[in-house]
């Protein structure tokens, strides 16, 4: 495969690099996402680690970016999450109806969130 040498494609390239370094470190911080954990409800707790996070960012930011910017993968998830959950066969119904499968190229690296995340009714 041929590497493209373009401004363009270096950015893209580099932002699904800082995407998957924020997931990763969200991910090590189960506060920031279980509801079910001891520090979740510690919202000083919380700000240092949004903060800690930011800061291990490459170039660095704010917690608050850092944490907009997750929000930002979090609703994308859930949508795409969405689809595919939707696309499911039910029951009794024919197999002729292709299920969807989210070609997002962060999707598997955000599925430890599927626990953590309840369908709106």
């Amino acid at each position: 495969m041929e590497y493209q040498n373009d401004s363009e494609h270096d950015e893209s390239e580099t932002q699904i690099v800082i995407w998957r370094t924020l997931i990763n470190l969200v991910k090590a911080n189960p506060a920031l996402y279980e509801e079910k954990h001891k520090g979740y409800n510690k919202k000083s707790d919380k700000l240092l680690m949004w903060n800690r996070i930011g800061i291990s960012l490459e170039p660095p930011m704010t917690g608050t970016d850092a944490q907009e910017e997750f929000y930002r993968l979090r609703q994308k998830f859930g949508k795409e999450r969405r689809k595919v959950l939707q696309s499911q066969p039910k029951s009794g119904a024919s197999g002729n109806d292709v299920p969807y499968k989210s070609n997002w190229i962060l999707y598997n690296n955000l599925m430890f969130l599927v626990d953590h995340i309840q369908p709106r009714q």
